[in-house]
């Protein structure tokens, strides 16, 4: 069973559906895992937007667990791919839950998912992709 969870989560639609489902999730769970929501900004200019982003993830989470935990919140500011795939081995994460085909986190020319794709390809441990 997965002890350490890192929901990563933009704001968007499949973002935000991923926190709801890893709080759905973890309320069902007998043995509770440690919950780290990351929102990644992309440089300082859009901290203030990620730090809403970050305060509303961590109330839908709590709200939807039906308790308020220790949870931590953290706000990097980066890449994101390159970001999140370095706090999962920071913080020796064993499940990322992440939304997918996001357009805002499209790192590459290829099209939608590049973030996704980048860490499924550059993390290690369980990864749920919400699309």
């Amino acid at each position: 069973m997965p002890e350490k969870w890192i929901i990563a989560t933009n704001g968007t639609k499949y973002a935000s559906e991923a926190v709801k489902y890893a709080a759905h999730l973890y309320k069902e769970l007998k043995a509770n895992p440690e919950i780290n929501i990351l929102v990644v900004a992309i440089d300082e200019s859009g901290s203030d937007g990620a730090k809403a982003i970050l305060e509303m993830a961590k109330y839908t989470f709590e709200d939807i667990a039906g308790t308020e935990l220790p949870l931590t919140a953290m706000l990097e500011t980066g890449e994101p791919g390159k970001v999140i795939a370095e706090q999962m081995e920071k913080l020796k994460g064993d499940h990322l839950f992440i939304g997918g085909a996001d357009f805002k986190w499209d790192i590459n020319v290829d099209g939608p998912g590049g973030v996704s794709n980048y860490l499924i390809e550059n993390v290690s441990g369980r990864i749920t992709l919400i699309k």
